[in-house]
């Protein structure tokens, strides 16, 4: 548009011939549009754990707030969950009752996400037109390095994903079975979209509200 800066980044991974393309599309109202665009090289490669972008943000964004399945965490393959509203601080977002840390907290279909202090200022995330969306006061490498969850260091951090998609969980044996050939992700082209945008304090309690009847 007129009112708008674009500005792209491209990442190369040599070894598997692939490349990623970040393009920002800057708005003159304070809304960012973000582009992830995914080419491989060559498609005889291995499934993909996750296809996205992750970002950090300050503690202070103590809760998160999201509109799609929940309240519980949801996966492609573990979505039994009413569509609705949800909110929650952050820090509860982890299922500290896994016997190893690991991936947890993840929600699926989220139209939108709002990362927020307790007077609802924050920042907003809008799929465009769905996201699977996490937050945790841990680091990916925290989850992986950790052998219990009493390891896991609290960070001054909130570590947000916001993604495409993500492979489904499995374990239909409880014991390590893989995902469903179709909760897997083939290593083919992908892009996706979302937008990211400042929340005012209360902006989020308007955008909650329940429609007005007519």
């Amino acid at each position: 548009g007129t009112n708008s800066v674009a500005l792209k980044a491209t990442f190369t991974f040599p070894s598997v011939s692939a490349k990623w393309h970040t393009t920002y599309i800057i708005n003159g109202d304070g809304k960012v549009e973000v582009r992830g665009e995914f080419l491989p090289g060559k498609t005889d490669l291995p499934k993909i754990p996750r296809i996205g972008m992750q970002m950090t943000l300050p503690r202070k964004l103590t809760e998160v707030t999201w509109f799609g399945p929940g309240p519980q965490e949801t996966y492609v393959d573990r979505k039994d969950a009413r569509i609705g509203i949800y909110s929650g601080a952050i820090k509860d977002q982890f299922h500290a009752g896994y016997s190893e840390p690991g991936e947890t907290g993840n929600k699926v279909n989220v139209r939108w996400a709002a990362f927020h202090d307790r007077r609802g200022a924050g920042l907003l995330a809008t799929g465009l037109p769905q996201l699977s969306v996490n937050a945790l006061n841990y680091g990916t490498d925290d989850l992986n390095a950790a052998k219990h969850p009493h390891e896991l260091p609290l960070r001054n951090f909130a570590t947000v994903d916001l993604d495409l998609a993500q492979q489904g969980v499995g374990g239909d044996n409880s014991w390590g079975a893989w995902p469903h050939e179709e909760r897997l992700i083939p290593c083919q082209p992908y892009s996706y979209r979302f937008q990211l945008e400042p929340l005012l304090r209360g902006e989020l309690k308007r955008r909650a509200a329940p429609p007005t009847p007519r």
